[in-house]
């Protein structure tokens, strides 16, 4: 696949604060990335530093195999729905849309309309008027009516309640699989939407520590569950890596690096010890914490 964005050695800085270290990453077109961090973490920066609203201290970026910054060609092919818009107050939704269709040369306004049904969206209404969950819609229908070769969306479920969150991950897939193109999805909901991602993309206080596909991902861990004092004998003596632990009363789930060695296996099953993958949320979690050791360095 072409590369649609290619960052080498980018750096982002606030004063003595580092927002972003030397940062490099390669996006294909046509895929669902999932960029995963805690707050801080610097996602918001990078996107920023992709649409050039914000300018890096060092580094480049490459858009659709052109120069990135101030490009005007290449940012009219992105979207970026960010968290927050600053839409005037006083201005209807149907405005709002009317300049995205100006905005954005993809625009489908026909597709908008329905997707304001389909979410309920008063295009009437002020947006001043609109509740949080009904700006991440607005929000949520701009993106995905632009059909920008990339599109950004920056905590697009905020506000949304389960029923709402569901229908989006459903709109995305629907769409992305008529019109396939990129999408990079900054979220803190990693469970709930680790089913659309195709690769995931982890920062940790401005550094890349993991991408991978969420599959790949997933096999570098496995979860354990079974008798405690059994898990913890095999533990022990295999050695294994414990990334997380649940105990409750005689019962432990364990999550440990993966592979395990063949003996290990053959044990687990004698000894009637479950296993299954482990979630991306665990994973990351555990990628994230302060200090994470060697397995920090396998999955990077």
């Amino acid at each position: 696949m072409n590369a649609i964005l290619e960052i080498e050695a980018l750096s982002k800085s606030y004063g003595s604060v580092e927002a972003l270290k030397s940062l490099s990453l390669k996006l294909e077109e046509g895929k669902i990335y999932g960029l995963l961090g805690r707050n801080g973490a610097g996602k918001t920066t990078l996107l920023n530093l992709i649409t050039s609203r914000l300018y890096a201290g060092s580094g480049s970026i490459r858009l659709f195999g052109q120069p990135g910054v101030d490009n005007q060609k290449a940012l009219e092919r992105i979207c970026c729905m960010p968290e927050k818009n600053l839409f005037p107050p006083a201005m209807r939704v149907r405005e709002i849309l009317r300049h995205a269709a100006s905005f954005y040369p993809s625009f489908d306004r026909d597709y908008a309309e329905a997707l304001c049904q389909r979410f309920s969206l008063n295009p009437q209404l002020k947006y001043k008027a609109l509740s949080r969950g009904y700006e991440s819609i607005l929000r949520v229908v701009i993106g995905l009516s632009s059909h920008s070769d990339l599109t950004i969306f920056d905590e697009p479920v905020l506000g949304l309640d389960a029923a709402g969150r569901d229908l989006f991950y459903r709109t995305l897939i629907a769409d992305y699989s008529e019109k396939p193109r990129t999408f990079i999805i900054s979220t803190h909901l990693i469970d709930e939407s680790a089913d659309i991602f195709e690769d995931a993309i982890i920062l940790k206080e401005g550094s890349l520590i993991a991408m991978d596909s969420v599959e790949n991902l997933r096999k570098r861990s496995i979860v354990l569950s079974g008798r405690k004092d059994r898990l913890e004998e095999l533990v022990s003596r295999y050695r294994l890596a414990v990334l997380s632990r649940d105990d409750i009363g005689r019962l432990s789930a364990m999550t440990v690096a993966a592979p395990l060695p063949a003996d290990c296996l053959a044990e687990l099953r004698e000894k009637e010890i479950d296993l299954a993958p482990v979630s991306l949320q665990k994973l990351f979690i555990h990628l994230t914490e302060p200090s994470v050791g060697s397995f920090e360095r396998q999955v990077s």
